[in-house]
C-alpha cells in the first residue's frame, strides 16, 4: 500500500521497509521540530512583549528557571511524540502505530518516551534502520515495535503513564542542557 508516494505496510507486517523506516523518521523529525519551534518562537516573542530585552532587565536572576522549565517541557514533547495511543502525527499520517513487542497492546506512554530517547543519536538509529529495517534501537531497548495500523487496538489513555513520560522527557532534556556545564566543570577540576 502507498499513501503520499510513501511506501506502507500491510496490516500485521512487522514495519515499514527500511526506506519506509528512514522516510518516517524524516517526516515524524519535520512535524515534531516544525510545531516545536513554532511554539518556541511564539514564546519568547511573548516574552519580549513582557519584559523587552532580557540583558536590559531589571529581573531577578533566578527567573531564568521559568524558560529553563518551559524549554524543557516543550523539547520533551519530541520524546513523547508516540505518548498517545502509540501514534505520533506522521505514524497517524502513514497508518503506522507503536505496539508492545511481546504482547502487541498498543504501547504504553512510558515505553513510547525510553523508545523515543535515543533518537537524541538520529544519526546512528538511521544507520541501525539500515542494518535492522524492522526494529530501530530504541524498539529494543523499550522492548517495541511499529507495525500497520489496522484500527483493530484499542486502549485507555492512562493521564498518570502520560505525566511520567512528560517528566522522563523533561529530565533527559535538562540533562542534556546541563551536560555542557558539567564538563566544563569537570576540566575545571583537572
Amino acid at each position: 500500500m502507498v499513501r503520499n508516494n510513501i511506501p506502507i505496510v500491510k496490516p500485521g507486517d512487522p514495519s515499514p521497509t527500511s526506506t519506509g523506516n528512514f522516510k518516517v523518521y524524516s517526516i515524524s523529525h519535520f512535524i515534531m521540530t516544525f510545531d516545536i519551534g513554532i511554539i518556541t518562537l511564539v514564546l519568547i516573542g511573548i516574552g519580549y512583549l513582557i519584559i523587552g530585552n532580557p540583558s536590559d532587565s531589571n529581573l531577578p536572576e533566578w527567573l531564568v528557571v521559568i524558560p529553563i522549565f518551559l524549554g524543557s517541557m516543550i523539547f520533551s514533547a519530541y520524546f513523547n511524540k508516540d505518548a498517545i495511543k502509540g501514534k505520533s502525527p506522521a505514524k497517524r499520517i502513514l497508518g503506522l502505530i507503536i505496539v508492545d513487542n511481546k504482547t502487541g497492546e498498543i504501547a504504553n506512554p512510558i515505553k513510547s518516551v525510553i523508545r523515543n530517547i535515543t533518537l537524541v543519536f538520529w544519526p546512528i538509529e538511521v544507520i541501525f534502520s539500515l542494518i535492522s529495517p524492522n526494529r530501530r534501537i530504541g524498539d529494543f531497548i523499550a522492548g517495541t515495535k511499529v507495525i500497520s495500523d489496522n484500527q483493530t487496538l484499542k486502549t485507555e489513555l492512562k493521564i498518570v503513564d502520560i505525566i511520567i513520560a512528560l517528566i522522563i522527557g523533561m529530565i533527559v532534556i535538562f540533562l542534556i542542557m546541563i551536560l555542557p556545564y558539567g564538563i566544563r566543570e569537570f576540566n575545571k577540576i583537572e
